[in-house]
């Protein structure tokens, strides 16, 4: 019985250092991370149009390229919103705090290309730690 105690005092304390170090762990940087994908953002939303199920199970959690054109800039939120050519959805881009500065370069039009992590679709597809990766 003693033993047994002993065993299962050892497998809590472990448990919880497990624990601790997974709620301490930091999400890995996607400006460091190699993209799984690269596409347009119209062909990102017409693949989530077409089957979401499909599509969450292809990109959600993976490192994305996308290239679109601005729709609309919001500087509070560090948030981009790329067009898709359907008037209904389009993508959601949340930038990382310090990638905000380089916002207040872009205008509504303009052709980007942005790395970010797919967290699949709401009302738009959206990326999340997202950064510039290019202008045009």
């Amino acid at each position: 019985m003693k033993r047994f105690f002993i065993l299962l005092l050892t497998l809590s304390v472990i448990g919880v250092l497990y624990g601790i170090y997974l709620f301490n762990k930091k999400p890995l940087d996607t400006r460091e991370q190699n993209a799984d994908f690269e596409l347009t953002s119209e062909q990102l939303v017409n693949e989530f149009s077409a089957n979401e199920t499909s599509a969450s199970a292809k990109y959600a959690d993976k490192v994305l390229f996308v290239t679109g054109k601005v729709n609309e800039i919001n500087l509070n939120s560090a948030t981009v919103f790329l067009e898709s050519g359907d008037p209904l959805a389009g993508v959601t881009c949340s930038f990382y705090p310090d990638e905000a500065p380089q916002l207040k370069e872009l205008r509504v039009g303009q052709v980007v290309k942005i790395k970010g992590k797919c967290t699949g679709k709401l009302a738009d597809v959206v990326l999340n730690n997202c950064s510039l990766s290019s202008l045009n």
